[in-house]
């Protein structure tokens, strides 16, 4: 019971300073950093691993198939 208290309380804590306003522009940082991280996660590093395997030969006749 105690550990379940402390945990709510806790919480209660974090989103109470997350509400201020003054915290605003450091938690705006925070998520574009994240979303970034997102993106870079499911789309650029896939596509970077596609490519490395089409192109790793140095032959372009893979760009027929692109365009």
């Amino acid at each position: 019971m105690a550990a379940s208290d402390l945990v709510r309380a806790l919480l209660y804590t974090l989103n109470n300073l997350l509400q201020q306003h003054k915290y605003k522009t450091a938690l705006a940082v925070v998520r574009g950093f994240r979303n970034g991280a997102v993106y870079g996660a499911k789309i650029r590093a896939p596509r970077a691993l596609v490519m490395t395997f089409l192109f790793r030969s140095g032959s372009n006749y893979c760009t027929i198939f692109i365009m």
